[in-house]
């Protein structure tokens, strides 16, 4: 189950880092799916967090590491 953007950044920066990089672990493509949809609606708000935005950023990478070795 993905967690909606609120989700994500109403935790501090570095629970989103933890749950989103177990999260890529076993599933990728819904990380991924998760992340663009926080960044969008933190764009569209303007929310700034720059510490969740490189948690969320680290996170993709991790899921596009984990998707390229499948």
């Amino acid at each position: 189950m993905s967690k909606t953007p609120e989700q994500v950044i109403g935790t501090s920066a570095s629970d989103c880092e933890i749950s989103l990089m177990l999260s890529a672990t076993t599933s990728p493509v819904a990380t991924l799916a998760t992340i663009a949809e926080t960044l969008h609606h933190m764009n569209a708000k303007g929310i700034e967090k720059i510490s969740h935005r490189k948690a969320l950023l680290k996170a993709g990478r991790k899921a596009l590491a984990v998707m390229g070795d499948m």
